[in-house]
C-alpha cells in the first residue's frame, strides 16, 4: 500500500471513530437516563444508578474496540 492510500484509510478510520465515539456518547446518555427513571430516578441512589450504568456501558464500549477487526497498516500489502 503506498502512503498516500495509507494517509487517506488512517484519515477515514480515525474520522469515523470519531462520529463512532460520538454516537455511543449519545445513546450511552439516553440509555442511562431512561434507566434512571425507570429505577425510581431521583435522590443519591439515581446518581449512583447513572454512574453504574455508564461504567458499564464503558466497559463494553472497550472491549468492543479492543476485540475489533483492526487492519496492520504497517506491513506492505501489495
Amino acid at each position: 500500500m503506498n502512503d498516500d492510500r495509507l494517509d487517506t484509510s488512517v484519515d477515514i478510520v480515525l474520522k469515523r471513530l470519531e462520529m463512532s465515539n460520538e454516537s455511543f456518547t449519545r445513546y450511552r446518555f439516553a440509555q442511562c437516563s431512561f434507566a434512571q427513571m425507570w429505577g425510581g430516578g431521583g435522590g443519591m441512589a439515581s446518581s449512583t444508578q447513572i454512574y453504574s450504568c455508564e461504567a458499564y456501558l464503558n466497559r463494553q464500549r472497550a472491549e468492543q474496540l479492543n476485540n475489533a477487526n483492526v487492519a496492520d497498516f504497517s506491513t506492505d500489502g501489495d
